[in-house]
């Protein structure tokens, strides 16, 4: 099983713009999976949203579409984010010969 992680921000005052962006966005391919959506608020407001592949053949296809998603926000000043591809534990102690 493969993962991607997306955090990012934008600031309150464009909460609203950022929400109807999101009702207009390409949904994602079914091959990708939203795990989890978390949200925060630590001056500007927070996201971390988890998105599981299961069929790790498609991961450089999940993470375009997930990067052509959020590029859907890239008129709103102030919006950021960060994929960090993953790996579970299991998976990185087998990269070091430990599983």
């Amino acid at each position: 099983m493969a993962y991607i992680i997306v955090m990012g921000s934008f600031p309150a005052h464009v909460g609203m713009e950022v929400g109807k962006t999101f009702t207009k966005l390409e949904k994602l391919p079914d091959f990708v999976k939203t795990e989890h959506v978390f949200n925060a608020a630590a001056g500007d407001l927070t996201f971390f949203s988890i998105y599981k592949i299961e069929d790790e053949g498609k991961y450089f296809d999940a993470l375009k579409a997930i990067v052509k998603r959020f590029s859907g926000y890239k008129d709103i000043v102030g919006y950021k984010y960060t994929l960090y591809p993953v790996l579970e534990v299991k998976d990185a102690l087998s990269i070091l010969g430990l599983g």
